[in-house]
């Protein structure tokens, strides 16, 4: 079954201010690869990590910037991963830290995984696995995951410390002086895994920003986030999630096609192989959109305006198709439920 993994917006526009800095035209890159301004700007939405592979091929293009991983993961803030990042900070210790990290990065990324291991000395070695099948990671994004760990890892502890062991799986893509630099340590190349490890002492030590009432709410928040992910493997799952973000503007299936680095024909196929279809995902994502928007006591003419529709007439045709019944009726009838 093919996989529909996805990527957050926050850190795809991380990445998008690091090449705007860098010179690259990202505005212009934007429009090339059909990226929905809006959509893209929605700090809880996701785009196929397809895409955002040749985001990084547009950009190591313009730049020539072979290290370019590298100051992508330099920006790396608690910002970029949203609750994640509040929820890390809050934690008790960086073991913590990096044990929710762990249990949430789906939420940041399903392009790959990160397990960890401690080892004899009490060190923590984090391993990064692509996931991917259609595409492989660049090692310039490899690199701003790691890199952005420990970048991270740093600004939550408030200090700059070394870590004891730094590889990857792929050749140097700069000078030796570079990476040693950035990570304070020598890095190996060529090795069997992508691994981060970082010293004990560091790990036990209790974070400045330590707060266990906050970290419970953004845990509730992070364990929300999670629930509602698409599964992965699911283009039906991540089609839904596509349209809830679109219900006031233009949903046209070469864009979801794009957004999931498939051709319309595949994406018809995959859908019908779930027992769903273009048109009835588009009808459900748009019902759902006026019964929340009826709910909150929107007028029909303020409905069909935030959702696209010429006017209140043509919506409310739809609605009595949707709904069984006109839009005065269904908020009469569902207040009277509630």
């Amino acid at each position: 079954m093919l996989e529909a993994r996805t990527v957050s917006n926050p850190y795809v526009r991380t990445l998008l201010g690091v090449l705007d800095a860098q010179g690259v035209d990202v505005p212009a890159l934007r429009a090339s690869l059909r990226l929905d301004d809006a959509a893209l700007d929605d700090p809880n939405g996701r785009i196929a990590p397809e895409l955002v592979h040749r985001i990084w091929e547009r950009g190591l293009a313009v730049t020539c910037d072979p290290l370019l991983g590298l100051k992508v993961a330099a920006a790396a803030r608690p910002s970029t991963f949203r609750a994640l990042g509040l929820a890390a900070a809050t934690s008790a210790s960086l073991q913590a830290a990096l044990a929710l990290m762990l249990r949430y990065y789906r939420l940041v990324s399903e392009s790959g995984a990160l397990t960890a291991q401690r080892d004899a000395n009490g060190d923590t070695a984090i391993v990064y696995t692509e996931q991917l099948r259609r595409v492989r990671l660049l090692p310039q994004q490899v690199e701003a995951i790691v890199g952005g760990i420990l970048v991270m890892a740093r600004g939550l502890a408030e200090r700059t410390f070394a870590p004891t062991h730094v590889a990857f799986a792929h050749a140097p893509q700069g000078d030796a002086k570079t990476y040693r630099r950035f990570f304070d340590c020598d890095v190996r190349f060529d090795a069997p895994a992508n691994v981060l490890r970082l010293p004990a002492a560091e790990m036990a030590r209790r974070l400045p920003q330590a707060d266990a009432e906050l970290h419970r709410v953004h845990r509730e928040l992070l364990d929300r986030q999670l629930a509602g992910l698409p599964q992965a493997g699911s283009v039906a799952a991540f089609a839904r999630q596509w349209l809830t973000a679109r219900v006031s503007g233009a949903m046209r299936v070469d864009d979801l096609a794009s957004a999931i680095g498939m051709s319309v024909r595949a994406l018809q196929r995959q859908l019908h192989h779930e027992g769903a279809s273009w048109t009835a995902l588009v009808d459900a994502a748009r019902q759902d959109a006026l019964k929340t928007l009826l709910r909150e006591g929107a007028s029909l003419e303020e409905a069909a305006q935030r959702m696209g529709y010429h006017d209140a007439s043509s919506l409310s045709r739809a609605a009595k198709r949707w709904l069984g019944v006109a839009p005065g009726e269904w908020r009469a009838a569902s207040g009277r439920d509630g």
